[in-house]
């Protein structure tokens, strides 16, 4: 063998184009504009797009962390409003004086009909609904969780699985705070519990579900307890900090948390319920972070010249990203990278939202739904 040259086994043969145009696909970024602009360059591209294998090895390669496609606002209009490019919802035959948004997790949204006083738990890619009656209880204020009922922990694949619906609510005849829990798989609402708060309503605010146990805001600032598999309810102590608006949600670490801006200034606080040295649990505050570095100017500037300030609004724990208020405009915080982006210029009151994100490919009809998407992962 002259010298120089190399054995036929000592270099690499390429790879073939299709495992090659694979690996490039696989680097797309998550939001899924990306793969639907790649599967209308031809057929054969489509098909590599779409292959099971392929979504599986996507969503993985991502981190199993879904993007965010958008949110429902508590009320509209507009309803829902899409954050990525790719993705719509066909809301518009939804009249916003009916509908009610309560909660989005793990691929479903749970949303209330005003008008016939039912709930509505909606896949929003798959298009799947299902309907259900309120309990029969007189309430003055409530409020809903959805969540999936599989036994997995990572909850990557949800679309197919059976739900549970949570639903707590109080009587300010009595300050009776009660809680129930209805099942997918039995179609029925199970055995209420109850607990007397005084002086304390649940109110329709984001909840927080870390474990087995959904949390929801009181409208005295403390925070009520459901866990699911003991069927009890429990007050934890009120929030540490005095914001005009908070959110609950679980923090990175499995912990309870909550976030907040300062009333007169533009800090956006970060704090975790977490036990100390002595085993003792208390809210800690672990981050803040200043909206004035990260917000344009002008936006900063018309909030303080009309005293009206920043609200968090939402959050999507699994994406790390944190929505605010900063008048007259939504925006969205990724708390890893820092990176803000304006999502909505309509803001409606003081009002919550509610992100749903998930994985999917458009293109791929699933269980007949009118919306051709493939789901990837359901957060």
């Amino acid at each position: 063998m002259e010298a120089g040259t190399s054995s036929p086994a000592a270099v690499a043969a390429p790879l073939p184009l299709d495992d090659l145009l694979r690996e490039i696909f696989l680097r797309l970024p998550p939001e899924p504009i990306h793969l639907f602009r790649a599967s209308f360059v031809c057929k054969h591209w489509r098909g590599l797009v779409h292959d099971a294998r392929f979504l599986r090895r996507f969503r993985d390669f991502h981190g199993g962390t879904p993007p965010v496609l958008g949110f429902f606002n508590q009320t509209g209009p507009p309803f829902f409003v899409p954050t990525s490019g790719g993705f719509a919802l066909p809301t518009v035959t939804m009249s916003p004086d009916d509908w009610w948004a309560l909660d989005c997790r793990h691929g479903r949204a749970l949303i209330e009909s005003c008008r016939t006083g039912t709930l509505l738990v909606w896949d929003l890619v798959t298009g799947d609904k299902r309907y259900l009656p309120l309990p029969a209880q007189d309430c003055s204020q409530y409020n809903g969780a959805v969540l999936c009922a599989a036994g997995h922990a990572d909850h990557h694949d949800c679309h197919s699985c059976p739900f549970l619906v949570a639903f707590v609510f109080s009587d300010d005849r009595d300050f009776i705070t009660s809680a129930c829990v209805f099942s997918s798989e039995t179609g029925v609402w199970g055995e209420i519990t109850s607990i007397v708060i005084p002086d304390a309503l649940v109110l329709p605010k984001p909840t927080a579900l870390v474990g087995n146990t959904i949390y929801f805001l009181l409208d005295d600032n403390s925070i009520i307890e459901f866990v699911l598999d003991k069927h009890t309810l429990g007050l934890v102590e009120e929030v540490p900090c005095t914001y005009d608006q908070i959110i609950i949600m679980r923090t990175e670490d499995g912990c309870l948390g909550l976030a907040g801006v300062e009333r007169f200034n533009f800090n956006l606080n970060l704090w975790s319920k977490v036990a100390s040295i002595d085993g003792v649990v208390t809210w800690t505050h672990q981050r803040v972070i200043q909206l004035e570095k990260i917000l344009a100017p002008e936006a900063v500037s018309a909030c303080m010249v009309g005293g009206i300030g920043a609200h968090a609004v939402g959050c999507a724990v699994n994406a790390d990203v944190i929505f605010i208020d900063v008048y007259p405009s939504i925006y969205m915080i990724h708390l890893k990278s820092m990176k803000i982006e304006e999502v909505s210029k309509k803001r409606i009151g003081k009002q919550y939202v509610f992100p749903y994100t998930s994985f999917y490919a458009p293109g791929i009809t699933i269980g007949g739904a009118n919306d051709q998407v493939e789901v990837l992962n359901n957060s």
